[in-house]
């Protein structure tokens, strides 16, 4: 089976909080969100619109103090969070996720429990965010390494060849909010194909 995972619209939305709680319901176990552009009273807004239940279900892209508030167990660093960082060890009682764009950076990422890769195909959300991989490509597994999840441009009818190549879980962006009012239709499905 493979895991699926949502990630957060870019921008706020009305009905936002309501609609996420309502993924959770219909049985998404990992939430990221992401904001580019908002301020720390917008995400604890969103925050405090989710059901407590699943706050450890969150994982957190910015603002990541706001984790001991809400009892957030996952946290998320961007690849240019994580390059200056540096190195030096991730606390044991949380779940760290992070980014990479190339494979080769698999060997920088040993401490992460998951990374995102991608976009595996043309991106949904963001036009000209173009994929970086050929069409026939089919990701090595190797002892101990973080899960690699896929990201960009996966609808429903690239699941299948999302699982073909190899890939521990996919990620949905665009296709869950890229029309709201099919979001939670196109998550149930999503998630039959995932655990076929």
């Amino acid at each position: 089976m493979m895991e699926l995972i949502v990630i957060s619209k870019p921008t706020l939305f009305k009905e936002e909080s309501s609609l996420i709680n309502q993924l959770f319901e219909a049985g998404l176990q990992v939430f990221h969100l992401r904001k580019e552009n908002v301020d720390e009273a917008a995400y604890r807004k969103i925050i405090k619109g989710i059901s407590p239940e699943y706050h450890s279900r969150i994982a957190l892209h910015h603002f990541h103090s706001l984790a001991g508030d809400y009892h957030i167990q996952r946290i998320h660093h961007t690849e240019s969070f994580r390059k200056e960082r540096h190195s030096g060890e991730l606390p044991e009682n949380k779940i760290f996720s992070t980014s990479i764009h190339h494979l080769a950076d698999r060997n920088q990422i040993g401490q992460y429990n998951y990374s995102f890769f991608g976009p595996v195909f043309n991106s949904l959300s963001k036009p000209g965010y173009k994929s970086m991989i050929p069409s026939h490509f089919r990701l090595e597994k190797h002892q101990a390494a973080p899960k690699i999840i896929a990201l960009g441009g996966i609808g429903l009818t690239e699941i299948d060849q999302v699982k073909e190549m190899n890939f521990d879980g996919i990620a949905l962006l665009g296709s869950i909010w890229n029309d709201p009012s099919q979001a939670i239709t196109t998550f149930k499905k999503a998630l039959v194909k995932c655990e076929a």
